[in-house]
């Protein structure tokens, strides 16, 4: 662990590699470099390489530091690789804000320090589930500002974690393109069921009702999402699924969050904590299968009960057609499941046993 100001000119001596590239890009941003590249968490493709000014970064720190009410010595708590935007953007609201800059190792497991009050920091869905799972990380939140948790959706398990506790948990929505979060959703203390965007961010539905996003942090130019989206007159919204996650089954449009979320709900009732999702593959008889992807060494003997609990909320032909379980998911480098490439390594290690019986 290590704690410094990075708006100051006294620069600790790094003990890590980690800590010596959060020193590298503090260098940089004081020497006014104008442009900076990040990688896109390649959580839906391949990762990619996006160009970023100074100035969309300032302004989103600028941004997120006016809706939290941050100050000078506040404390922000780095636990995320900054090649990516979620990262890199908790150095950039240090050096704006003049916060104090407490880094530790990324992890999905992140040793908190003890007896450290934080006042905000970025997590990813399984840092944060970790956090709330043991009660002896909570004490250094207990004065936080703002806990922000992004870059993919959150269990019913997570929210109803964070519903019990008293300091404020934001979910936000953001990527790489709009330079961190453009929205938030509370998830603790006074929750809510839509996103909220931030000031000066503007919203509307293409025609496949995806997302497109505009504001000074895009340049005011519009980008177009893969985001499924149900949006609100005020603005706020909702997020449906990812186009380019649609399972289409026989003719049926099946949106996996939106069975996801019933799975969870039937795995949090049964005292399962399993990570799971659904997922298309090729079928001969349907173009493609739903199916539902368990984290577990174990067979899951409770297809049955779940399948009538399921049918209590959808519609048949939105039950997952089998149930497959893996002893182990994949996960980027961001610490976000790789939902594709679990599937893609389950399809080609079943396509070596089927030639080996062959």
């Amino acid at each position: 662990m290590l704690v410094f100001s990075p708006k100051s000119n006294v620069f600790t001596i790094p003990s890590t590699p980690f800590e010596a590239e959060v020193m590298e890009f503090c260098k940089l941003w004081k020497a006014g470099n104008e442009w900076f590249s990040f990688h896109t968490s390649g959580s839906t493709g391949q990762p990619k390489s996006i160009r970023i000014h100074r100035d969309q970064m300032r302004h989103s720190a600028l941004l997120t530091g006016e809706w939290l009410g941050l100050e000078a010595g506040d404390r922000a708590l780095l636990c995320l690789p900054i090649k990516f935007i979620g990262g890199v953007m908790v150095v950039v609201r240090a050096l704006v804000w003049d916060l104090q800059l407490v880094i530790i190792e990324p992890s999905n497991q992140p040793e908190i320090p003890a007896n450290i009050p934080i006042h905000l920091t970025s997590l990813v869905p399984p840092q944060l589930q970790y956090i709330l799972q043991h009660d002896s990380l909570l004490a250094s939140f207990q004065g936080a500002k703002g806990i922000l948790v992004g870059g993919a959706a959150i269990s019913v398990e997570i929210e109803n974690l964070a519903m019990k506790q008293d300091f404020p948990i934001f979910l936000t929505y953001g990527m790489t393109e709009t330079v961190s979060h453009i929205a938030y959703r509370p998830i603790s203390l006074k929750t809510d069921d839509y996103l909220h965007p931030l000031p000066g961010v503007e919203l509307k539905l293409n025609e496949e009702d995806c997302l497109c996003i505009r504001s000074p942090l895009t340049n005011n130019q519009w980008i177009e999402t893969n985001d499924l989206a149900e949006l609100k007159a005020d603005q706020g919204f909702r997020i449906l699924g990812r186009k380019d996650f649609i399972i289409n089954s026989g003719g049926m449009k099946i949106i996996p969050s939106q069975v996801e979320k019933h799975i969870q709900a039937f795995f949090i009732e049964k005292g399962i904590s399993a990570l799971s999702f659904l997922a298309g593959i090729p079928d001969d008889f349907y173009g493609q299968k739903a199916v539902l992807f368990i984290e577990s060494p174990n067979f899951f003997d409770l297809g049955d009960q779940l399948k009538q609990y399921l049918l209590q909320h959808l519609s048949s032909k939105q039950i997952p057609k089998s149930i497959i379980c893996l002893p182990k998911f994949i996960f980027n480098s961001n610490g976000k499941l790789d939902s594709l490439k679990t599937v893609a390594l389950y399809l080609q290690s079943s396509s070596k046993e089927s030639h080996a019986h062959d």
